[in-house]
């Protein structure tokens, strides 16, 4: 018998070791990016640094998740994949919201569902690209269809949070464009002078920002809000959307492009970040309690703000990697993945 491998089984290892890397990387930064928010009132380097984050790091889980459901169908089973993976830790951890929010400061339970408390709304958002990626599948010129709904869904200031249709209408185009820019950016990364190109670009985004200061506009990179919160005319709304739409897929590609990493993840610490990425559901979820306790305490005004910030930064790292730890999976799991407490019951 051959020993040979199969080519396409070993392009297909590569690429999803890059990918799982990406994705803890990724969640580290979206971890950050809500500790400094927490600052944002008080420090110029909170801003600077949510600011650049902000241009790309959502773009980049929307592009994965793009292509991790690139075989996604209109079956009982995608709608089975999306309520255990999704719905349903969505409802536990908005009543895990509500229970905080009321031990905390005695707020009553809106128990509303349709919208969603900090940071939670991509669980729905998610849910809801999941179940339209199929019906876009095969339809030519899905991509700009998709385009043009996102533009065309800035005309409504009623949607808003609602069920985050603002969003999953914003940012669909870059979910939609997930495999086949994945499959491109597998090719790219091999490309020294690509990679080299990618990191420029990276760092001049920075340097623009650094030096707009508080004066970059980051609101419209969140995805909802309509032309009209933003005060903005209907073709001014339409032609901002459609460069920050523009802007967010070039560095959300130039980040996964330069990427640090080697073919295959051969080193230890490479190992470690992609097995880390294969469980980002942790530090997505668990990070929103620890910033609700931070955000209900004295601890953002008990220093020097600039270097709280840099505190909240090493500690967003420092609770990504708790949250990655097996023996706090274990204990978490039947929150975060609460398929696995009815699998452990049959």
């Amino acid at each position: 018998m051959s020993s040979t491998k199969s080519p396409g089984k070993t392009v297909m290892r590569q690429r999803q070791s890059w990918i799982d890397q990406a994705r803890w990387i990724a969640i580290v930064l979206v971890v950050t990016g809500h500790a400094v928010g927490e600052m944002r009132s008080e420090s110029g380097l909170a801003v600077i640094v949510s600011n650049v984050l902000y241009t790309f790091h959502i773009p980049v889980f929307v592009i994965l998740a793009g292509w991790g459901a690139r075989r996604a169908e209109a079956n009982g089973k995608n709608l089975s994949k999306i309520w255990w993976q999704l719905l349903l830790p969505y409802i536990v951890f908005q009543l895990v919201a509500f229970a905080l929010a009321w031990f905390l400061d005695g707020t009553e339970p809106s128990w509303s569902f349709t919208n969603q408390t900090f940071g939670l709304w991509f669980l729905v958002a998610l849910a809801g690209w999941r179940l339209l990626a199929p019906w876009f599948s095969g339809l030519p010129l899905a991509v700009p269809i998709s385009l043009l709904l996102s533009l065309l869904a800035g005309l409504s200031a009623q949607i808003g949070s609602w069920l985050s249709i603002s969003r999953i209408f914003f940012f669909l185009p870059l979910f939609l464009m997930g495999p086949w820019l994945v499959e491109q950016i597998t090719v790219w990364r091999r490309i020294s002078l690509l990679r080299w190109g990618a990191t420029a670009y990276l760092a001049i985004l920075a340097i623009v920002v650094v030096v707009l200061g508080k004066d970059f506009w980051r609101t419209p990179f969140l995805g909802k809000s309509s032309y009209e919160d933003l005060e903005q005319g209907c073709l001014t709304g339409m032609a901002v959307r459609l460069l920050v739409l523009m802007v967010a897929a070039a560095t959300a590609t130039a980040f996964l492009v330069a990427l640090p990493g080697q073919t295959g993840a051969p080193s230890r610490l490479g190992r470690w970040i992609a097995t880390a990425g294969q469980h980002t559901m942790y530090p997505y979820l668990l990070h929103l309690q620890v910033l609700t306790l931070v955000g209900a305490s004295t601890w953002r005004t008990m220093g020097q703000p600039t270097a709280t910030t840099v505190l909240f930064i090493f500690g967003a790292v420092a609770v990504s990697i708790f949250a990655e730890i097996k023996p706090v999976r274990a204990v978490f799991s039947p929150l975060v993945e609460p398929k696995t407490l009815l699998r452990s019951r049959l």
